[in-house]
């Protein structure tokens, strides 16, 4: 596993490390598929969508401004070429699978309510996410986001803290990712 931090994963793409590339890919590819899968992307949609998304990373990279905030951007991509996609398949007169039914008549996914509440969760959580100081947002990115999946000792050596700190400090920060999306949703709340 490539053990960059995300400035110097950036940094390192930015000057046309092919080795960069290929980590950045690795750490986040799966976060593409996951974005597009949950906001109803078929598997083919999904795979478009990646393709898509991977352009616009490696086109718009240079414009990403806090490299602390790689995850978020790349899961912002990623929404907006799936919702582009979508939109697409609209103008072309194609129903995408999350507004339609199978030929047989069933629904095959969830409802259009159901999956635009999901994408402003998405959101939110990206945000919140965002507004986490460095240390919590890079421990639950490695935690959550990283695929594969770092063990704890490389989580460890990646944060610069003890494999037994891991627990404490991982609760620690899930509570302040808990108080930021409170207020979050509380501000959006009030703007209704």
């Amino acid at each position: 596993m490539d053990r960059r931090t995300e400035a110097e994963l950036v940094a390192a793409c930015l000057a046309g490390d092919e080795s960069a590339w290929e980590a950045l890919l690795d750490r986040y590819g799966r976060l593409i598929w996951s974005v597009a899968l949950r906001l109803g992307a078929s598997a083919t949609e999904a795979e478009e969508v990646f393709q898509r998304a991977w352009i616009v990373i490696v086109e718009r990279l240079h414009t990403l401004e806090r490299a602390d905030r790689l995850a978020s951007w790349i899961a912002s991509v990623a929404r907006h070429q799936t919702w582009q996609l979508f939109d697409e398949a609209r103008r072309a007169g194609r129903v995408p699978v999350w507004e339609g039914e199978s030929e047989a008549g069933e629904e095959t996914v969830e409802p259009a309510e159901t999956l635009l509440l999901e994408m402003e969760r998405l959101e939110l959580l990206g945000t919140a996410l965002a507004d986490l100081d460095g240390r919590c947002r890079e421990l639950l990115e490695l935690l959550f986001l990283t695929e594969p999946r770092p063990s704890y000792r490389e989580i460890a050596a990646r944060c610069g803290i003890a494999v037994g700190s891991i627990g404490p400090i991982r609760a620690r920060c899930l509570a302040r990712l808990r108080t930021i999306l409170e207020r979050l949703y509380q501000n959006g709340r009030g703007d209704d």
